[in-house]
């Protein structure tokens, strides 16, 4: 439901459904200013995937200058996209009064939307080098909540399936799954639900291991580090690893909810290979609370393999605002739960 007590200017426009100029605009963003560049290819289907989706739009002469997509996960909203079109951006390095208009309205819909209880807590993902989403960060209030690490997998040859069952339209989520995760900050069951869902079965059917994906495809502009933009520009030419990176239109999986039983790196290791040959790709990428006791187990543990070597992992920040943050002290921060990350929000 539209909110119905929220007064905004004119130029303002609350949408369920996105319009044409909203996902013309979203395809046309590339994300990422001092690190990796990247765009993502799928977003005139993802959009369509965003669980109980709200559209802020700042519209002028019927054309979308800037779009604030939230998904409404109870009273956790999450900001999927924070995105304005190039003119917008130029214009916020001169202090325009439209960016000044822009950071006044939705200052003040956050804080109306917190005191009304209507919702407890915004959240996004950022990139700490990237001065667009520092500015959403540090004007608004949001605060540093934890890191998230973004750990790939990759094989230079395509391995077997082995043990690993898909079902791409699964009928629920294994108890095991549930309990792991249900506790975790965030956590909703929106996207988990949907599948396709991967899993390891011993003889007796008991589960050892389990991972829910989102297949993603970006159009890689720059890598991370100081060779990153040349590095994209030799990528086609050095053999193997265009196997694992196609700059133009970089596909790769996504996993959430990775259950593993007793923490055991083999059986990882045999999951993300199977998901892997079921999905006909060469690279995993999964982002994950950097204190979630899983990830910090297998680190030193598996082998990540040639991208990992190539990159290393990358951190993006989790930050919130809510009534709670704006008096909270690093020292409360950093003793929060693990947060609960889903494939969607990051593709």
């Amino acid at each position: 439901m539209i909110p119905q007590n929220v007064q905004m200017h004119p130029i303002f426009k609350f949408r369920e459904e996105p319009t044409e100029g909203i996902l013309s605009l979203l395809e046309s963003v590339t994300l990422g200013t001092d690190g990796a560049h990247y765009r993502h290819l799928d977003t005139r289907e993802r959009i369509h995937e965003a669980d109980n989706p709200l559209f802020l739009s700042m519209e002028r002469h019927e054309k979308v200058l800037g779009n604030v997509t939230f998904c409404r996960r109870k009273k956790n909203w999450y900001i999927r996209y924070f995105a304005f079109d190039q003119a917008m951006q130029a214009q916020g390095k001169r202090k325009s009064s439209s960016n000044g208009l822009l950071k006044r309205e939705l200052q003040a819909f956050f804080e109306r939307q917190l005191k009304d209880g209507e919702v407890e807590s915004f959240y996004a993902y950022i990139d700490p080098r990237n001065v667009k989403s520092l500015w959403m960060s540090e004007n608004f209030g949001f605060k540093s909540m934890a890191k998230i690490a973004t750990q790939t997998y990759s094989v230079t040859r395509k391995p077997k399936v082995g043990r690993v069952e898909k079902v791409v339209n699964p009928a629920s989520t294994p108890d095991e799954v549930l309990q792991q995760f249900e506790e975790q900050r965030f956590f909703f069951n929106d996207q988990l639900k949907k599948g396709p869902h991967f899993s390891v079965c011993d003889q007796d059917g008991q589960l050892l291991a389990f991972a829910k994906t989102t297949a993603a495809s970006w159009e890689i502009k720059r890598l991370p580090g100081k060779m990153g933009g040349f590095l994209v520009k030799l990528l086609p030419f050095i053999p193997v690893l265009n196997r694992l990176i196609r700059p133009n239109h970089h596909s790769f999986v996504v996993p959430e909810a990775v259950y593993v039983k007793d923490n055991d790196p083999a059986l990882l290791q045999e999951l993300f290979n199977g998901i892997l040959a079921h999905e006909n790709k060469r690279v995993i990428m999964w982002w994950v609370d950097e204190n979630d006791t899983l990830y910090q187990a297998m680190q030193s543990k598996v082998k990540w393999g040639l991208l990992n070597k190539l990159i290393g992992v990358n951190y993006a920040e989790l930050v919130e605002l809510s009534r709670e943050t704006k008096e909270a002290k690093a020292t409360e921060v950093n003793q929060r739960k693990v947060n609960y990350t889903a494939g969607f929000d990051f593709v």
